[in-house]
C-alpha cells in the first residue's frame, strides 16, 4: 500500500512537472533557458523606462517655455544615453541568444531604430545647450520626439515579450 502511495505521489510529480515545462515560452524554447530571455528583456525595459523618464522631465520642465540650463539638460541626456545603452546590451544578448529566429531579430531591428534616434536627439538637447542654456522649445521638442521614440520602442518591446509568452508588463509610459 506504502509503495502505491509513493508511486502515485511520483506519477503525479512527474506529470506536474511535465505540464510546467510545456508552459514555458517561445523564449525559453529557442536556447532550452527559462532564464535568460526573461531577464534579458526585462532588464532592457527597465533601463528603456529609466530613459523615457528623464526625456519626459526634460519635456515637461520645458513645456513652460523656460529655458533649461546646460548642467541640468546634460545631467539628463547622460541619463538617457547610459539607460540607451544599457539596454541595447541586454538587446545584443537577446539577438545572440535567438540565433537566426527572425520574428525576434525584426522586433530587434525597431527598437535599434528608435535607439539610434533617441540617442541623436540626446546630441541635439547638448548641442542646443552648448551655450550655457537652452531654446525651451528646441529643448522641448527634442525631449518630446525622444520621449515618443522610446514609448515607441517600449511598445514594440511589449511586441517582444508577447512573442515570448510572457505577460505584459505595467508600463508608467
Amino acid at each position: 500500500m506504502k509503495t502505491c502511495a509513493t508511486i502515485l505521489v511520483a506519477l503525479a510529480v512527474v506529470a506536474t512537472s511535465s505540464v510546467a515545462v510545456a508552459q514555458r515560452g517561445a523564449a525559453s524554447k529557442i536556447t532550452g533557458s527559462a532564464y535568460e530571455y526573461p531577464y534579458f528583456y526585462g532588464s532592457a525595459g527597465m533601463y528603456q523606462h529609466n530613459a523615457y523618464q528623464h526625456a519626459d522631465v526634460l519635456r515637461e520642465a520645458t513645456s513652460y517655455g523656460e529655458p533649461v540650463p546646460a548642467e541640468i539638460a546634460k545631467e539628463h541626456t547622460a541619463a538617457i544615453r547610459s539607460s540607451v545603452n544599457s539596454a541595447n546590451k541586454k538587446y545584443a544578448n537577446l539577438r545572440k541568444m535567438a540565433g537566426d529566429n527572425k520574428q525576434v531579430h525584426k522586433h530587434l531591428d525597431t527598437i535599434d531604430q528608435h535607439h539610434k534616434k533617441v540617442l541623436d536627439l540626446a546630441d541635439k538637447i547638448d548641442a542646443s545647450v552648448a551655450s550655457g542654456t537652452g531654446d525651451a522649445d528646441t529643448v522641448n521638442a527634442h525631449a518630446h520626439d525622444a520621449a515618443e521614440s522610446l514609448k515607441a520602442a517600449q511598445a514594440e518591446h511589449e511586441k517582444l515579450m508577447k512573442y515570448f509568452g510572457q505577460p505584459q508588463t505595467k508600463s508608467a509610459n
